[in-house]
């Protein structure tokens, strides 16, 4: 046996990074298939209406024509698969369906040419005619339609009338994007009468089961293919209008067909997290025991999806605020505002992220209000079971987490009183917040093959997830290696093909409690069956000797990981502790994140490497949810007035702050599975921002609720600040 094996917990070094730095791995948009054709996309100048007319006649007369697809030629397509495990679709409608225009940026054709350049000047020349209809873009000028059958518990009408201590604020997020660095891509072929798709997607057997359904094929005979995807959050779960249409246009020419949505396309036609405002009211003892919480949201959806029992996604802001504290009263309530904007979608912790944004900065307004430290009161409030169910947490440990991060962030020192520390020309501002986000896992099947070969063996594993960058190849790998006292070298990861074992979406942070004790429980049956023939129990032979004697060149199992049943008798949940310290020049605006400490209660942790980077990306972005991230939408046209990297701003080096990320160790949670994994891409986002807005109060004295945190919002509360003092005096 090896004795270089990495074991659980490890740091091991990625097993990909060597052929992404080389530009060996091959993403979607590097597929280069004999005949290959390639596809622009025309969208609608509009925001809401209807085609009158399509004059293709220029373009289809332009060099290099193949075809050109919109709604008067595209064919039938099936009716789309939207939730239940069968796909994802952005739209219930089929992409170019009728005449009608629901956002601006909707597709509304696709020319299809022998290059790249051909396609996209035949695009420029496609004539369409449109009749304008009125259109809302912005959430506080639509009407909401209210969600049924939100959760409460207790009389929080009661609670808030016969508190000491009241406080009723509103918190606001604007409509933010995903951005994933690789833009979305597709190509598509027909081999024999059956589709084989490469894809940028989160979910290969979503995407396949989408295709079957429209293109009329029986689910095996549909191939999908992400073996490496640059970057999802979010924006690649749903199964996109380009890759239906690539399917039609390949299948109609009889060749390969390649679309690769721009940068502009990304940010108008995929789906955004939504825009929210929501109302959070506390009711407090003096000493800072919660008596009530009601959260009340708002956030859009398209208006296509104004019949809420259509749309599979809202963004779900209470759960976390029903789950987290200890409180006797509770109650959320939710509206959903349809506008003429693309549906919105998941982004990183959709929920928690924008949940946690009004409840931890409400509660920082809460220990203001009361004197006390914002750590005591969330100490004084903390629950060690689920809140709104009563079940008892099977490990959980966020005392733990604030207590060690308090320690390493030094949070002992702070002064509580704002404009208390300075350095220079900035005042200094520390601020604290709670990280959660809920362990979810869902079935799971993972082959671990071993192949005797050059004296050794060989270990290959695979399943059909899919790795968005976030270290799935890694994590496989070590649970592997851990199992077998093998060398990450000897072991090669095969993911994101439909014709491997089926695994879940990559979403939701699942994947590594869902595949790591797959791929554990196979390897464990190979082991039990290769040292059956050991000639002594206590025998130390490689496996490569036991391959050997059994006769065999090569063995295989197959590992699952079952779905968690509803009436589980413990609930899962990860934790975190995250504290900030913000520089804060009140006479220039200027908002600067100097230092971050995150503390975090994930279970056992799998590989050590993916686990720090994936904490530190979650961190970076929470500071451009803080900072610097808004899409912004012209009321006049309905388009995005930034839609590109130079205008829809995302965190640079000049805005990476000393980030220090801890988790605790021997912590597993074994009630949740074999393992005692959850997974860790989306907690690191979990509580930044409000951490960072409850600093800027403490450098300066003043309350942001409207995120992002600008200049001129800075400038704006510190002019009305000033002018309330003055009031105040006169």
């Amino acid at each position: 046996m090896s004795t270089t094996s990495p074991r659980i917990g490890d740091f091991a070094e990625r097993i990909d990074a060597r052929i992404k730095v080389t530009g060996q791995a091959r993403y979607t948009a590097d597929v280069a298939l004999p005949g290959l054709a390639h596809a622009a996309l025309v969208d609608s100048p509009i925001a809401c209406g209807r085609i009158v007319a399509i004059d293709t006649a220029r373009a289809e007369q332009s060099g290099g024509v193949l075809l050109i697809l919109t709604h008067h030629n595209r064919g039938p397509l099936g009716d789309l698969p939207n939730g239940d495990g069968a796909g994802l679709t952005a739209d219930p409608r089929p992409p170019l369906a009728d005449d009608r225009v629901h956002y601006r940026g909707q597709l509304v054709a696709m020319v299809v040419a022998e290059s790249p350049e051909q396609a996209a000047h035949a695009a420029a020349l496609v004539e369409v005619s449109y009749e304008k209809s009125p259109f809302v873009v912005d959430i506080d000028d639509g009407e909401g339609t209210r969600l049924g059958d939100m959760p409460r518990r207790g009389d929080c009408d009661a609670a808030l009338r016969a508190a000491p201590v009241t406080l009723d604020v509103v918190y606001s997020t604007p409509i933010q994007h995903p951005c994933p660095l690789e833009p979305h891509a597709t190509v598509a072929h027909w081999v024999d009468h059956d589709l084989v798709v490469y894809d940028s997607t989160q979910w290969v057997r979503g995407d396949q089961a989408v295709l079957a359904r429209a293109v009329g094929l029986p689910r095996e005979r549909v191939r999908v293919l992400a073996p490496f995807v640059g970057g999802s959050f979010g924006a690649k779960v749903f199964t996109a209008a380009h890759t239906l249409l690539a399917a039609v246009a390949a299948r109609r020419l009889g060749r390969p067909v390649k679309v690769v949505l721009r940068r502009a396309g990304v940010l108008t036609a995929v789906g955004p997290r939504a825009a929210t405002r929501q109302r959070i009211q506390l009711a407090a003892a003096p000493d800072g025991r919660l008596l009530a919480l009601r959260h009340h949201t708002r956030s859009h959806c398209a208006v296509d999806h104004g019949v809420v029992d259509r749309d599979p996604f809202y963004e779900p802001t209470s759960d976390v605020t029903r789950r987290l504290y200890a409180c006797p009263n509770y109650e959320a309530a939710h509206d959903v505002v349809p506008l003429h904007l693309a549906k919105p979608g998941w982004m990183r912790a959709p929920g928690e992220a924008t949940g946690l944004w009004a409840l931890e900065g409400a509660l920082d307004e809460l220990a203001c209000a009361l004197h006390l430290d914002p750590l005591a009161l969330r100490l004084h409030n903390h629950s060690s079971r689920e809140a709104h169910t009563g079940k008892p947490y099977a490990s959980e440990h966020l005392r733990e987490c604030y207590e060690r991060g308090a320690e390493r962030f030094g949070w002992a020192r702070r002064d509580p009183r704002p404009r208390s520390m300075r350095d220079g020309d900035a005042w200094l501002g520390w601020g604290m917040a709670t990280a959660a986000h809920p362990g979810n896992r869902d079935p799971a099947s993972v082959c671990v093959r071993l192949d005797r070969e050059h004296g050794r063996v060989h270990a290959t594993v695979s399943t059909a997830g899919v790795d968005l960058g976030t270290g799935m190849y890694t994590m496989l790998a070590v649970v592997v290696a851990d199992a077998l006292d093998l060398p990450l070298e000897w072991i090669t990861v095969e993911l994101g093909d439909t014709r491997l074992p089926p695994c879940p979406m990559t979403g939701g942070s699942n994947l590594t409690a869902s595949a790591a004790p797959a791929a554990r429980a196979a390897s464990l049956q190979l082991r039990r069956r290769l040292l059956t023939f050991r000639r002594a129990p206590d025998e130390a032979v490689d496996w490569h000797e036991l391959l050997l004697r059994a006769g065999l060149d090569h063995v295989e199992a197959m590992g699952t990981t079952d779905a968690r049943h509803a009436g589980e008798a413990h609930a899962h949940h990860s934790f975190g502790a995250q504290f900030v310290e913000v520089r804060v020049v009140p006479e220039l605006g200027r908002i600067r994140v100097t230092r971050v400490v995150g503390v975090f209660d994930v279970g056992q942790v799998v590989d050590a490497t993916t686990t720090r980077n994936q904490l530190i990306g979650g961190v970076l972005f929470g500071v451009g949810q803080a900072l610097l991230e808004q899409l912004v939408h012209d009321p006049m046209h309905g388009l995005p007035v930034h839609a590109d990297l130079a205008g829809y701003l995302l965190p640079t080096h000049a805005d990476v702050p000393e980030i220090d990320v801890e988790w605790l160790g021997d912590v597993p949670d074994l009630a949740f599975n074999s393992v005692g994994c959850r997974g860790v891409g989306e907690i690191g986002v979990t509580g930044i921002a409000p951490a960072i807005a409850s600093a800027v109060h403490h450098a300066i004295g003043v309350r942001l609720r409207d995120l992002p945190l600008t200049p001129d919002r800075l400038l704006a509360a510190l002019a009305a600040a000033a002018d309330e003092s003055v009031g105040r005096r006169g």
